[in-house]
C-alpha cells in the first residue's frame, strides 16, 4: 500500500534552517496549542496536502547542489509511518544529512516505545531540534525557538557546525510566490512581529 504524508510545505533550497543549503519540508498537523506559534496553518490535521512519500522522495532526490534536507512541522512524528518511510529511503538512497524539529523532547520519544521511532532516533536523523515552542523562553539563539529546547547531535555529521546553534541571531528568508508568503527559518521576537504586521501593510 502506497504511503502517503500530509505537507504543509516544501522548499528545495534554503539557508535557514540548519548547515549548507538544504532542502525543507513542513508535516502537516500539531495537537498542540504554544502560545506564539508562528505557524498555526500548519496545526489542523486534515489541512495541507497529501503527497505519496515515494513522490516527495523522488522531488528531494532530484535536487542538485544541497547538502541536507530539514523535517518539521507541524509535527512530523504525529504521522509516524510516512516520516519513517522518508528518513528511511533517503538514508539508504542518497548521501544527504538529515535534521528534524519536533515539539517532543528526546526522552519523550524513546518512551514511546515504537520501534519505527527507535529506529528514526537510532541512525535516521543527524540532529534532533526538540521540545516545545515556549514564547517566553524566546532568547533569540539561532535555529531554534526557545530556550528550553535542545539540539541532540545523534551523528558525528554536523558536529564542526555546532557553533551555529548557539549564534546570537536568527536567519529568516520570505519568499512571496502568487500572492502567499512563506517565511522560512526561527524568526526573534522582532521578525515576528514585523512578519505578523506585514499583511496590514500590504
Amino acid at each position: 500500500m502506497d504511503i502517503t504524508v500530509r505537507l504543509h510545505g516544501f522548499a528545495p533550497r534554503t539557508q535557514a534552517l540548519g548547515p549548507y543549503d538544504r532542502c525543507a519540508v513542513w508535516f502537516q498537523g500539531c495537537f498542540r496549542d504554544c502560545p506564539g506559534c508562528m505557524s498555526q496553518a500548519s496545526r489542523p490535521v486534515d489541512g495541507g496536502t497529501a503527497v505519496a512519500v515515494d513522490r516527495l522522495f523522488g522531488l528531494v532526490a532530484a535536487l542538485r547542489d544541497i547538502e541536507g534536507v530539514t523535517v518539521s512541522g507541524g509535527e512530523p512524528f504525529m504521522q509516524i509511518e510516512a516520516l519513517h518511510a522518508l528518513l528511511t529511503r533517503l538514508r539508504r538512497e542518497t548521501g544527504l544529512g538529515v535534521i528534524l524539529y519536533t515539539g517532543y523532547y528526546l526522552d519523550e520519544l524513546r518512551a514511546m516505545g515504537d520501534p519505527k521511532v527507535g529506529e528514526i532516533l537510532a541512525g535516521l536523523l543527524d540532529i534532533l531540534v526538540d521540545g516545545p515552542y515556549v514564547d517566553a523562553l524566546n532568547d533569540g539563539l539561532s535555529l531554534r525557538g526557545s530556550g528550553n529546547q535542545g539540539v541532540h547531535h545523534l551523528t558525528g555529521r554536523y558536529l564542526s557546525q555546532r557553533h551555529l546553534y548557539e549564534a546570537p541571531a536568527r536567519r529568516v528568508e520570505v519568499r512571496v510566490n502568487d500572492g502567499d508568503m512563506m517565511v522560512i527559518g526561527v524568526p526573534d521576537r522582532a521578525t515576528l512581529e514585523m512578519l505578523r504586521k506585514m499583511p496590514e501593510a500590504l
